[in-house]
């Protein structure tokens, strides 16, 4: 297993059932901002989302409420985090729960009609062979960025997750992206455009990559 891997699985299961639903600091507006893209793209028919990092699948009971139809397939490695979302949805045949490498560009994981990256590229070893899967997947892609690409050069930190019911902290990737950076991942998964989405006075944004 590894050390990101083993960091992410760190929940205890009271706490990885409220992770981002009341616990690790969520921002609502920003979910509320990819609810309407999602809304403004798909209008009321159905369509299958992938969430690649999905936890324990806060987002998929987010959306439903906000009246989206969709079916719903969330990957992660977070052995906790899964089971937490397994048994939240346990009765629910539009929800699909895996536990799969997101960032293996060769590996199978079906098709979609949008892959979603909520707060997740930036905490990935291997962004760039992560969107290539998620490019062989579906047509579309939905970013939330909770640092947006900028101008200047790249930082990887590794800093200390607080997994909860006081554990000790355990270490995770964080990264900022370089706008360099950005583009170059877009332009070698083959994107030809980027709308970019923000509330007034967020940090946040939204990005949809089209191809």
């Amino acid at each position: 297993m590894s050390v990101v891997k083993e960091s992410w699985s760190s929940f205890d299961s009271n706490i990885a059932k409220i992770y981002l639903d009341g616990f690790g600091h969520p921002s609502d507006r920003s979910k509320h901002l990819m609810a309407s893209v999602l809304i403004e793209i798909f209008g009321g028919k159905e369509f299958h989302l992938a969430d690649f990092g999905c936890g324990n699948g806060h987002l998929y009971r987010f959306f439903r409420e906000r009246g989206l139809n969709l079916r719903y397939t969330g990957y992660d490695f977070s052995t906790s985090l899964l089971e937490a979302a397994r048994e939240r949805y346990a009765d629910d045949d539009k929800a699909a729960f895996l536990e799969r490498d997101i960032q293996d560009p060769t590996a199978d994981l079906g098709n979609a009609d949008i892959v979603l990256y909520s707060h997740v590229l930036e905490m990935l070893e291997a962004p760039g062979a992560s969107l290539t899967a998620a490019r062989k997947m579906a047509p579309r892609i939905m970013i939330r960025f909770f640092q947006p690409p900028a101008d200047g050069f790249d930082l990887v930190e590794i800093r200390m997750l607080d997994v909860g019911n006081g554990e000790a902290e355990v270490p995770y990737l964080r990264r900022s992206f370089s706008i360099d950076h950005y583009n170059l991942l877009l332009s070698k998964t083959g994107c030809t455009s980027v709308d970019v989405h923000q509330v007034a006075g967020d940090v946040d944004q939204v990005h949809i990559l089209n191809f």
